[in-house]
């Protein structure tokens, strides 16, 4: 990791002030070896998980059964049916094809198949059909829902049941488009290989009956539009030709040559009066012509043209009046043809009208019958095939699940781990050698300790001591240490049971040997030896001499100074002057002064003590002790500038650690722990 100065004068003046942080790698073979470590954890876990899979693919779950039947859309419409009907077809493209996939799974058609199958009367489908056991896991859970809600479970009525029938159904089904094609798929899947065929079967018939049905009651609704249109039609066709008769049998409108015969008339009458018009002219303009002394001969052709004049007025007079009439009626026969045409022309719509929609019902009423579905069935569904539970599968998936989390809790043991587990731990956490790896003794009792070590010298505790006593000797090889303490971090990490082991095993080489319990405020010798404690005061401030306050002890072959608590702190009775002497008589006396001193964390005992001795041997229990509290302990007893010589790890449990890979012994090698 690369870190930058975040100021930027600085970065320019000196380029050097990039700060390069050293990641460590991954350790894939530490990983590796944990894992492996962990081998009979993970096998442990893995093996739960696959037993309790097997035991729910194998006796809880309930073996489904899935049968299939296939539809296709039919594509080709029927060349019997009109247009109108192939207007009615299904659709293809992919909109329509998801629309009738949504189709198939619609509460609509499941009705039908809960109906057309009874499923109501089916336990698979209608689970209140069989009784809940009080203590099966639907009963209990009933029982803890109605205590929780402080309300009895009502018994649901048949609607409530008829719906839960339906949902149990649509479960049960599952309905797919195949890719590119027009092909359904429906399948069924239930616990019983023939239900599942019956299912799957009568949703697709009840898909193609529900398709002709549609179209059946299209074909009657404009069938009884069509026949109500005929009807009204019909009368208003009626309605226009008794109009039309009428005005026939009234006015004659239809003979149209009467009209033309009229017209002519007319016409020739008009020509007559103009005709007479200019007769009557002629004969007024002679008329003027004659003076008022004319001959008996103008006289006579006077009076003939006046005559003429008057039978011209008359004609006239009489030519008007024909005309006026034939005027009026050529307007009214003219009225009455257009009022005809008029009429006849709104009947023949009408009757264009009538004639198309007739045709059209008598085509709708025989096409009634010819109502096909736009699909088919192609292949129908056979007895249900095994499809869950898959067994096989389901072990796989809990075998990986098992081995996953055996993998994720040994790593995760090793990440919250907190104690020390190997040699190597400790001396990379501390700096400092571990002398030796004590073995948890396999005694019910204290008191045995002193047996079992002189019963077993060779055994894996036996050699794990003189491992301590030889590294220990061997630690400064200018200087043997005289007075050793032995301490730990807090109570309950074995620095009692080292002090004796380690006491004993220097007196094995004839060596003069003091054990001191200088932990009087907990003192623990009596657990472990034959003797009783004392007050040590008057031996150190000499009022008691040295021969008479300690105990020889045959079984450990060195002497005990064994302690007691007193009302005087025993902290400031090491820091005395007195004690100093105390110790240097000591040195005199005895080739190896053992101090048993109290824990270093709790009370400063130890760290006064260490003040004294020529030698400290630190005490942490295998995997218990908190890596904290070592380093607390040790930063403990350099801030009064005693330092420790080694750390002692105890209490091994060798077994387990067998599984690590052995322990390392820290500079003197490796060894395997064998009773």
């Amino acid at each position: 990791m690369v870190k930058l100065i975040n100021d930027p004068a600085l970065r320019v003046q000196n380029l050097s002030a990039i700060e390069v942080e050293r990641i460590e790698p991954l350790d894939i073979q530490g990983l590796l070896r944990t894992i492996w470590h962990g081998k009979f954890l993970i096998l442990a876990v893995t093996s739960l998980f696959i037993l309790a899979a097997g035991y729910y693919a194998f006796a809880v779950a309930s073996p489904r059964f899935a049968a299939t039947t296939t539809l296709k859309v039919e594509t080709d419409h029927d060349p019997l049916a009109g247009p109108e009907l192939t207007t009615m077809g299904l659709a293809t493209d992919n909109s329509a094809l998801n629309t009738e996939v949504a189709m198939l799974q619609s509460r609509h058609l499941l009705e039908q198949v809960v109906a057309g199958l009874d499923l109501g009367t089916n336990p698979a489908f209608n689970r209140y059909l069989t009784p809940i056991a009080p203590w099966s896991v639907t009963g209990i859970r009933n029982r803890l829902r109605d205590v929780l809600s402080g309300q009895q479970t009502a018994t649901p009525d048949a609607a409530a049941i008829h719906e839960k029938t339906i949902e149990n159904l649509a479960a049960t089904l599952s309905v797919r488009s195949v890719r590119d094609t027009y092909i359904f798929e429906i399948t069924a899947t239930t616990g019983d290989p023939a239900m599942s065929a019956m299912v799957a079967n009568a949703l697709a018939r009840a898909y193609l009956d529900d398709q002709v049905n549609a179209k059946q009651a299209v074909t009657a609704r404009a069938f009884d539009w069509l026949a109500a249109r005929v009807y009204d039609l019909q009368l208003e066709l009626e309605g226009k030709e008794t109009a039309i008769n009428d005005l026939v049998v009234a006015n004659r409108a239809h003979d149209a040559e009467a009209l033309d015969a009229l017209s002519r008339q007319s016409m020739e009458t008009r020509q007559r009066l103009r005709d007479v018009q200019r007769a009557l002219g002629n004969a007024e303009a002679k008329l003027d012509s004659f003076g008022a002394t004319a001959t008996n001969a103008a006289l006579s052709d006077r009076q003939r043209l006046e005559a003429d004049v008057q039978r011209f007025v008359d004609q006239a007079a009489a030519l008007e009046v024909f005309q006026n009439e034939l005027d009026s009626q050529l307007a009214s026969q003219s009225a009455s043809l257009i009022a005809l045409q008029q009429l006849q022309r709104e009947a023949n719509a009408t009757r264009v009208l009538y004639e198309t929609f007739l045709a059209r019902l008598r085509e709708t009423s025989v096409q009634r019958d010819l109502h096909h579905a736009d699909s088919r069935i192609l292949a129908p569904a056979t007895a249900g095939k095994y499809v869950a539970p898959r067994k096989v599968l389901i072990l796989l998936i809990a075998g990986a699940l098992g081995l996953a989390l055996g993998i994720l809790l040994v790593l995760g043991r090793r990440a919250l781990r907190k104690g020390f587990i190997t040699a190597d731990m400790i001396t990379d956490a501390t700096g400092l050698p571990v002398l030796a790896q004590i073995p948890r003794l396999r005694i019910r009792k204290p008191r045995r300790l002193l047996d079992y070590l002189n019963a077993k010298p060779s055994s894996a505790a036996a050699e794990a001591i003189r491992n301590l006593r030889t590294s220990l000797l061997l630690a400064n090889p200018e200087k043997v240490p005289q007075v050793i303490l032995s301490t730990s971090s807090v109570a309950g990490e074995g620095k009692t049971t080292q002090s004796i082991a380690l006491a004993h095993n220097l007196a094995g080489l004839g060596k003069r040997v003091l054990l001191i319990e200088a932990d009087m405020r907990q003192p623990s010798f009596a657990q472990y030896l034959d003797c009783r404690g004392r007050d040590l005061g008057p031996l150190i401030v000499g009022d008691l001499a040295l021969k008479d306050a300690v105990t020889h002890d045959t079984r450990l072959g060195a002497d005990i100074l064994p302690g007691k608590p007193t009302n005087q702190n025993p902290a400031d009775r090491f820091a005395s002057s007195q004690f100093a002497e105390f110790i240097a008589d000591l040195r005199k006396t005895y080739d190896f002064v053992i101090l048993d001193a109290p824990p270093v964390l709790p009370v400063p005992d130890a760290r006064i003590l260490a003040q004294y001795s020529d030698a400290i041997i630190y005490a942490v229990r295998w995997e218990k002790t908190d890596q904290r509290l070592v380093m607390e302990g040790q930063r403990a007893l350099a801030d009064v500038n005693a330092t420790i010589t080694g750390t002692v790890l105890a209490q091994v449990d060798t077994q387990r650690l067998h599984h690590y890979g052995g322990v390392h012994m820290g500079q003197y090698g490796k060894t395997y722990f064998q009773n």
